[in-house]
């Protein structure tokens, strides 16, 4: 029998074509260190409180000059409200952590630019005396008439800049979509200012007496208060690299109170037939508490 050999190549086995498998993309993560900026918009509100004291002082002239200063103090106080509305932009950086498939924990610092600021004006009624006797040694009054006019006081307020230092704690919808608490450390530069026209008028014998005064007063500081608000963060679903992100948020912060004593304004004479009323304000106290709403979109940028 004759055997049938084939060569050794042919005895081979040929290779299996295999179809070709897709690379499996890597799972988001949302731990990394980012920055971003970010734009919105704010109202919020500085609630001043203020009071103070006017002071008469007369000076008779009826050939011995006399001047009487035993009028008692003729006090005014209110409170009100500035509307601290405005454009807000700046940046931020955080740190997220993802420590189970639903739940981000991180920390987040940024700082805001801001064109917050509101003014009012607020008139008091004014109720203080004018001397119609006197004596002379010593020189007293021994007689008033009464006297009746306006405390008007202009306000403005300004929250020139803030920032937050803030932690956050997020759930994921899925994992491209954070809904997130945060809450920590607020601070910014406050400022109010302000001016209070007072005048009184009365009558001494039929003759027209007044008096009138102003008195500026103003401060500013760096606060630090706190804030607490919440937010949704978002991967862009293929449109951009998951490592950039857009967010929206919401945050109410409280800054604190700000509080100004001004002693002493100038003293204003007003000449009449009797001689000359002056007037002076003072002490004039206020204490102003600023609080602030903002709600602002933003971009991220995962680093690493």
């Amino acid at each position: 029998m004759q055997r049938l050999l084939l060569p050794f190549h042919k005895l081979r086995r040929q290779p299996t074509c295999l179809p070709a498998v897709a690379p499996i993309a890597p799972p988001i993560t949302w731990t990394g260190f980012y920055v971003g900026g970010n734009i919105g918009y704010s109202w919020g509100r500085a609630q001043t409180d203020f009071s103070g004291n006017t002071v008469t002082t007369q000076t008779f002239n009826p050939g011995i000059p006399v001047t009487v200063t035993n009028f008692p103090a003729s006090p005014f106080a209110d409170s009100h409200k500035q509307s601290l509305n405005g454009v807000i932009g700046g940046g931020q950086i955080g740190l997220n952590y993802q420590f189970s498939p639903k739940w981000v924990v991180g920390f987040e610092f940024d700082f805001q630019g801001s064109g917050q600021r509101g003014s009012s004006t607020v008139s008091d009624p004014l109720a203080g005396a004018f001397c119609s006797g006197f004596s002379t040694v010593p020189p007293l009054c021994i007689a008033f008439v009464p006297a009746s006019g306006s405390a008007t006081t202009t306000l403005d307020a300004k929250i020139d800049w803030f920032g937050t230092a803030r932690g956050r704690l997020g759930f994921l919808v899925t994992d491209q979509l954070l809904l997130y608490a945060t809450g920590g450390l607020a601070y910014g530069e406050v400022k109010l200012s302000g001016l209070t026209n007072a005048s009184l008028a009365g009558t001494i014998a039929g003759v027209p007496v007044q008096g009138g005064t102003s008195i500026a007063f103003g401060d500013s500081r760096t606060n630090v208060g706190w804030t607490v608000g919440g937010g949704i963060e978002g991967k862009f679903w293929g449109w951009l690299s998951p490592a950039w992100s857009w967010k929206a948020e919401y945050l109410y912060i409280d800054l604190g109170s700000l509080d100004t004593v001004t002693l002493r304004g100038p003293s204003t004479a007003v000449g009449n037939l009797f001689g000359n009323t002056t007037m002076t304000i003072g002490p004039l106290t206020t204490h102003t508490r600023f609080t602030d709403n903002i709600v602002r979109v933003g971009l991220n940028y995962k680093l690493f």
